[in-house]
């Protein structure tokens, strides 16, 4: 796997929509304009790609145009790394269109979750490592400035070696929903004591590269040549995480099901899930995840929910295909390498 550059301050980030063309609606641009302003106040110089504010309707109709603006920030030599706007739910149209090799060739962090697992796919199969993390309209526009927390580990992960490096976990969360309406600017979100990692079956450590993402995404993705491989799911440490659709518990129980059956829950060295938004069905899914893993004969796989990644805030950026530890005992999740080149 190529691993891409670490970033500086100072450094240009583009910004790209993907997914969906959320952030060119006139009333949104506000909010677009606050996460710029935010990122550029941690020291980033910020550009737009030609589709990165087009309305929804122009953005979902030139997937083909998509595909240019990331093949484009990749190429340009000025652009260090390329952040996601928001997620969406079609952004795997943009496959057929994009140059594999280019990718290879030109590895650069990118960084974005939920309908982003698609685009991180595209990365595992040009193998290059990419970045699980933070985008631009919900972390790095929150009302109030960017949650300490979040920008802490984005900046520990993508600007400094991380080898050793051991994740955090936030005291605080939230996933209240404020209407992004200029009324609500002066708002900030209510935080709530997080309950930390919770350890719902294994013990001791275990290893593995880091693998996965927004549940319902890659439950889109099987069959298609984004899904991961079984080698890929080999020994890897497995990212799981809802998104803001709460999907029911039979649905997660399914898509558990069908992972299992294909082989790859018995493939991996174990599992982390995300908090799910709003705690919805909290109890619900850690039952389904020990129910599924006993129906494959894997009471001892080691599971951690509750983790702080996904649709809730503040979150950790995570390096997809990094190798990292997972101790159950002291619950902390460790980098083993550094996930970024000199």
């Amino acid at each position: 796997m190529k691993k891409p550059a670490r970033l500086h301050v100072g450094d240009k980030i583009a910004t790209i929509a993907l997914s969906a063309g959320l952030a060119g609606e006139p009333a949104i641009l506000w909010r677009y304009e606050q996460g710029k302003r935010q990122l550029q106040e941690l020291g980033f110089e910020v550009v737009e790609m030609p589709h990165t504010l087009a309305d929804v309707q122009s953005a979902y109709a030139d997937p083909q145009g998509r595909a240019r603006d990331l093949e484009q920030a990749l190429l340009d030599p000025e652009i260090k790394a390329i952040l996601s706007t928001i997620g969406g739910s079609e952004s795997y149209r943009i496959f057929q269109h994009v140059d594999l090799q280019i990718l290879r060739e030109h590895p650069k962090p990118f960084i974005g979750y939920s309908d982003s697992t698609s685009v991180h796919q595209l990365f595992r199969m040009a193998g290059v490592g990419s970045f699980y993390g933070p985008c631009l309209l919900v972390d790095f526009a929150e009302n109030g400035g960017v949650p300490a927390f979040t920008r802490e580990v984005f900046e520990a992960v993508l600007m400094a070696d991380t080898t050793g490096y051991v994740y955090p976990w936030r005291e605080n969360w939230t996933s209240e929903f404020l209407p992004w309406e200029i009324a609500n600017q002066p708002l900030r979100r209510q935080l709530q004591p997080d309950r930390g990692p919770l350890v719902l079956q294994g013990k001791g450590q275990v290893t593995g590269r880091l693998l996965g993402g927004c549940l319902e995404v890659l439950a889109m993705l099987r069959g298609t040549p984004l899904y991961s491989t079984p080698e890929d799911f080999a020994g890897a440490l497995l990212l799981l995480e809802t998104s803001e659709e709460m999907p029911v518990p039979d649905l997660v129980e399914r898509e558990l099901r069908t992972m299992g059956i294909m082989g790859n829950l018995s493939r991996v060295n174990g599992i982390l899930f995300g908090k799910p938004q709003e705690e919805t069905y909290f109890q619900e899914y850690q039952d389904v995840i020990q129910k599924v893993l006993r129906e494959f004969d894997l009471p001892d796989l080691p599971v951690v929910y509750n983790c702080n990644f996904g649709h809730t805030e503040p979150k950790w950026t995570l390096p997809l295909g990094v190798a990292a530890k997972l101790d159950l005992e002291a619950g902390t999740l460790t980098l083993l390498e550094s996930a970024t080149s000199e």
